[in-house]
C-alpha cells in the first residue's frame, strides 16, 4: 500500500491556479496544502519544515540560477516531491533543477489550438475556442477528447468519480478508466498531477 500523502506546498504564480490545484489536492487526500509566493519559496521551505510535495512556478532566469535555488532549499527541507513548472525550457535550465533535485520539470508553454477549437467550430457547448491538447511529462502535446477534457474539469473542482459519473452520466466505473488512461498516457504521477499538467497547458480555465 502507497504511503498517504501528506502536507504539500504550492508556489504558483497565479492565485486562481494554486485555488484549483490546492483543492484537487486536498481531494487527493494532501493536507494541509500550504501556499507561498514563488519569489518565498525558501524562507517558506525553512519555515515549514519536511513535506511531502510542492510545486515550484520559475519565471525566466534573466542571467540569474533560475530555479535551482529553490529546489536546494526544498530538498535541504526534507521536501520528498518537487515539481518545477519552469518559462525557461532551455536543456540546461531543467537539467539543472533535476540535478538540484527536481523529481519533475514542466515548461510553462500552452500549445496553439489545433483542428476544431482553434476555429471555434468544435461541439457546441464545449467551449471550442480552448485548447485541447495538453504536454506530458516528456514535453509532447498529447490531444484529450472533449469529454476528458470535461473529466479532468470536474477533478480539477474537486469532485470524485461517482460525482463526475453523475454530471456527465456516466458509471463511476469509467470515469475512472478516462483518468486512468489519461494519466498514463501524460505520464502523470496521479490525479493531483494529471490536473497540474492541464492547468499549465491551458485546458482548465
Amino acid at each position: 500500500m502507497l504511503p498517504a500523502p501528506g502536507v504539500a506546498l504550492l508556489a504558483l504564480g497565479s492565485p486562481e491556479r494554486c485555488r484549483a490545484l490546492g483543492a484537487e489536492l486536498v481531494g487527493a487526500g494532501y493536507g494541509p496544502v500550504l501556499h507561498a509566493a514563488p519569489a518565498d519559496v525558501g524562507a517558506a521551505a525553512a519555515r515549514t519544515g519536511p513535506g511531502d510535495l510542492a510545486v515550484v512556478e520559475c519565471g525566466p532566469p534573466a542571467g540569474g540560477p533560475g530555479c535551482s535555488p529553490a529546489v536546494a532549499a526544498l530538498r535541504t527541507a526534507g521536501w520528498r516531491h518537487i515539481v518545477v513548472i519552469g518559462a525557461d525550457s532551455r536543456p540546461s535550465a531543467v537539467v539543472g533543477a533535476l540535478t538540484t533535485g527536481a523529481g519533475a520539470y514542466l515548461v510553462a508553454t500552452v500549445p496553439e489550438p489545433v483542428g476544431p477549437a482553434a476555429t471555434g467550430t468544435g461541439t457546441p457547448g464545449s467551449g471550442g475556442r480552448r485548447p485541447r491538447t495538453v504536454v506530458d511529462v516528456a514535453g509532447r502535446e498529447q490531444v484529450l477528447s472533449l469529454r476528458e477534457i470535461e473529466v479532468v474539469e470536474l477533478a480539477a473542482e474537486g469532485l470524485g468519480n461517482v460525482e463526475i459519473g453523475r454530471e456527465m452520466g456516466l458509471s463511476a466505473l469509467t470515469v475512472k478508466s478516462h483518468l486512468a488512461r489519461m494519466t498514463r498516457r501524460l505520464g502523470a504521477r496521479d490525479r493531483a498531477h494529471l490536473v497540474l499538467l492541464a492547468l499549465r497547458s491551458g485546458v482548465l480555465s
